[in-house]
């Protein structure tokens, strides 16, 4: 591979990687999950953060609209009425730091001579990453019994398709691992 193509490269996949979501999930060990087959939402609207980029109703209605395409695929039907378990989502963003160190190398013959030099170049940055967090909720205890949360950096774009595709990928990458196995 022509070493031209190897930095931009490089720099691809390092940027890739920062879009993809990160999940952790935490459910009760001794929970049958399979009596479960209806849901329907603790809050009929969601509570306010006092934060404004949070208390959105496009984002609500995205978030709703995915958690409604994918939970059907789970197993769980809505049922306002009779809900088997309740559905929850939070979201909060959180200003991090991160940093990237970068090594390169430069060779060069002159006269049967080699001349290289290494040098390292770091870049610090701040950034702001979202999280979403979806409980389910047993409605007869009011106890949760699985929580899945994901984390990616936030979407600053003014693309409605671009944060309807990445609430959808997120909701889905979330709730891959509902109901444990």
């Amino acid at each position: 591979m022509k070493k031209t193509l190897f930095l931009p490269m490089l720099c691809a996949l390092a940027f890739a990687g920062c879009s993809s979501v990160y999940v952790k999930t935490d459910y009760s060990e001794s929970m049958d999950f399979s009596p479960f087959k209806t849901y329907a939402w603790l809050h009929a609207v969601q509570p306010k953060t006092g934060d404004a980029r949070l208390d959105n109703d496009l984002t609500d209605a995205r978030i709703r609209a995915a958690l409604n395409q994918t939970l059907p695929d789970k197993g769980l039907v809505f049922d306002e009425d009779n809900p088997d378990v309740l559905v929850a989502y939070f979201v909060d963003v959180t200003r991090r730091i991160g940093g990237n160190t970068m090594a390169f190398g430069m060779g060069y013959g002159q006269r049967g001579r080699r001349y290289s030099a290494i040098g390292y170049d770091t870049a610090i940055y701040d950034y702001e990453e979202g999280a979403l967090t979806i409980d389910i909720i047993d409605a007869q205890t009011q106890k949760t019994i699985w929580r899945g949360s994901g984390y990616r950096n936030t979407y600053s774009g003014s693309n409605p398709e671009k944060a309807t595709e990445i609430i959808n990928s997120s909701v889905a990458r979330i709730l891959k691992k509902f109901p444990p196995k």
